[in-house]
Order: structure tokens, then sequence, then C-alpha cells
């Protein structure tokens, strides 16, 4: 384990350190979202808009981030949406104003969405023989992040919600601090030197890199599939709280469902990357068992509404996550073409923000409409739908078949 360790590059614990200072200030105010709002005496329903047109703008930065790391500069492009960012976190909390927070919101929304993707490619190109392990360390660094940041979040908004506010205005300026000095242009372009990839292909004009049509419908596969498994998830965050509390467990007992999250992440992650090397698990064996866990995690709570059915659908969900949230990021880098890693990132990253700007509307229809269990009931479909797009997302062609043997470690 050690020496697995040991083979991991420094610009790459420097970066991963980055993202987790930058998630844990992230953290504090994504689930305080809804309360901030609830303060200015604005309904529940008025909370899921905002929220909606939040991931709205966050979708389109996924998407912005992607093409600007691919045509201009990725570190350039992060550093301006972070230094915007905290800007934004700043007003937010020095004016105290709904109309003047939803807009700032949208904007914050739109400036993370276009770090986010760029957190991948980078990870791709600073460790480009990393394989899976370069993104799922990304993924490591911002869940350990969430699981620091969730705690003192709570503490604290109890104070004010502005030190929230402040708090990760201050994460986002320790990040640049730390970014700057150690993710230089010269470390970039010294990773590039080495990565080994072929030259760019392009069209017939030299103006872009070709994507043949094969991989763009495999890529747009992986998207959709990933965002029907998003909808799920954020039932977890929304609706499944209210659900939790309709069966007599208090709210602070929820909220330690989260703690479990971090912990099973954190002491789990050896157990998953050994069974992903012993088994050989390819990326899409790996996605496709995490969607099932993500189906079973919302059967055990459906058939046990109780709070060790919720302690243990939280385990099995949090698996769930572990293989697919950094195995359809890994897919994209491995479909990605020399010179559109940015891009592939940015579009599957979009797929995430689409199922949490709809998962928290669709979820409180279906819950306040029809039953908890008929929402529960039609996640677990969605699962399986999401399995079928994974499961068939190569099966059109792909000009060469997508690397599994390499770079197992996870």
């Amino acid at each position: 384990m050690l020496e697995s360790l040991k083979a991991y590059p420094r610009a790459m614990w420097m970066l991963a350190l980055s993202i987790t200072i930058s998630a844990i200030g992230e953290s504090f105010l994504w689930p305080l979202t809804t309360s901030y709002i609830g303060s200015f005496g604005k309904s529940l329903m008025t909370a899921g808009v905002v929220l909606l047109l939040q991931y709205a703008t966050m979708l389109l930065g996924n998407l912005a981030g992607g093409w600007l790391f691919d045509r201009w500069s990725g570190r350039k492009t992060l550093i301006l949406s972070i230094t915007a960012a905290l800007l934004i976190l700043i007003a937010m909390g020095t004016w105290q104003s709904f109309e003047l927070y939803v807009v700032l919101l949208v904007l914050l929304g739109f400036c993370q969405g276009t770090y986010w993707p760029i957190q991948r490619a980078l990870s791709t190109v600073l460790w480009p023989e990393g394989g899976r392990r370069a993104i799922n360390m990304v993924y490591v660094a911002n869940n350990l992040g969430v699981a620091i940041g969730a705690v003192l979040g709570g503490l604290l908004a109890s104070a004010s919600f502005k030190w929230a506010f402040y708090g990760n205005a201050l994460s986002y300026i320790l990040f640049l601090v730390l970014f700057l000095a150690t993710i230089t242009e010269e470390v970039v372009a010294k990773a590039k030197s080495r990565s080994g990839k072929p030259a760019r292909e392009t069209s017939a004009t030299g103006a872009a890199p070709v994507v043949k049509r094969e991989t763009w419908y495999a890529l747009f596969m992986l998207a959709i599939g990933l965002g029907f498994m998003v909808v799920t998830y954020s039932q977890w965050q929304t609706t499944v709280s209210v659900y939790v509390q309709s069966t007599g467990i208090s709210l602070s007992s929820y909220s330690v469902l989260w703690t479990v999250n971090g912990l099973v992440i954190v002491l789990l992650q050896p157990l998953l990357s050994w069974c992903i090397r012993r088994y050989a698990w390819t990326l899409q064996v790996q996605i496709l068992i995490g969607a099932g866990l993500f189906a079973l995690s919302m059967t055990t709570v459906l058939v046990w509404p109780s709070y060790a059915g919720f302690v243990l659908g939280m385990v099995i969900l949090t698996m769930g996550e572990m293989l697919a949230w950094p195995g359809v990021p890994a897919l994209a880098a491995e479909l990605a073409v020399p010179g559109r890693e940015g891009l592939f990132q940015g579009i599957v990253t979009s797929g995430q923000s689409a199922g949490r700007m709809v998962g928290p509307l669709f979820g409180a229809f279906l819950f306040e409409q029809f039953s908890a269990q008929t929402m529960i009931g039609l996640m677990i479909v969605l699962c399986i739908v999401a399995a079928g797009f994974f499961l068939t997302y190569n099966k059109v062609g792909l000009p060469k078949p997508i690397r599994t043997a390499k770079n197992i470690d996870a």
C-alpha cells in the first residue's frame, strides 16, 4: 500500500490538498441553502426553484470550463473562476437580501460549475500514467473536504449564516495560495511533455481535434446514465430527510447519516481498491456495480424504514458512490481524444449537474403528490435504467477498445 502511494507524483498530492481545502469551504454552504432561503420566509418549493436555477447555470459552467480547458488554459480558467467565486461569497455574506442572494447564487453556480470539470481534466494532465487513480484521488480529496466541512459549516452557521459564506471564501483564498505556489505553468508543461500521448487529431482544416460520432454517442450515454444516478442520490439530501423524520427519527439523527457517508468513503477506500485489483474490474463493471448498489440502497430503506435501515442504506449508497462517481469521469478520460480532455469532462460533469437540477423538484413532486414509497420505487427504476446506459454505451462501434488492464489501482 505504501509503495502504491509513493507512485503518486507531488503535483497530484498538492492538487488533492488544494481540492480538499476548497471542498471544506464548499460544504459549509450546500447543506444549509434550503435553511438559509427559509430564513427569508420563503417556502420549500421556492427553495427548490432557486436550486434549479443554480444547477442550471452550473451545468453551463461545466461545459464552459471544459471548453476553456481545451481552447485556452485550464489552470488560468480555474484561477479566474475561483477568484470570482470568492468575491461572490464575500458579497453574499455582507449583504442580506433574498433577491440579491438568488442572483449571486446563480453566478456562484456558474463559477463552481466551471471549476469542477477542470479538477478532473487537470489531474489526468498532471499524472497521465495514473489512469483511473488520478481521477479517484480527486474524488477522495473532495469527499474528505466534505466530511470535515459539513461539521464545521454547521458550527459557523449556528453563529451566523454570514460566517459560512466568509468561511467558504477563506477556503478559496487558501486554495489559490497553495495552487499558485505548487501547480505552476512549468509543472503543467512538464507533465504534458511526459504524457506520451499521440499528437492531436485534426480536421481537414486543422481547426480542431476530430471526435468520431460513435465516441460522442458513448460519451452522452455515460452522461445520461450518470444524471439518472444523481437524481437518485439527490433524494438522500432532500426527500429522504423528510421521510426519515416522518418515521419519528430526529433531524440531528438524519445528519449523522452524512457523517457515516464520510467515514465509509475514508475507511472502505482500501477495501474497494483491493476488490478492483483482485477481481480486475473494468471501469464499466465498476460503474455497473455502483448502479446496482444505488438500487439496493433504495430497496433497503423501502423494506426496512427504521434508523438501522437508513444507516445500512447510506453505507450501501456510499459504496456505490465510491465506484460510480470517479468511474464515469475515468471512462470519459479514456474516451477523450487529445485536445478534448476538458470538454469530455465538462460533458459528463454536466450530467451530474442536470441530475442535481431536476432531482430535488422531481423527488418532491413524487413525495407530495403520491407517497414516499412511490418516490423510492421510481428511484430504483431510474438506477436500473442508468445501468442500461452503462451496459450499452460501448456497443456502438467505438474506434478502439477501452483500456481496462492498465493502471487498475483505484
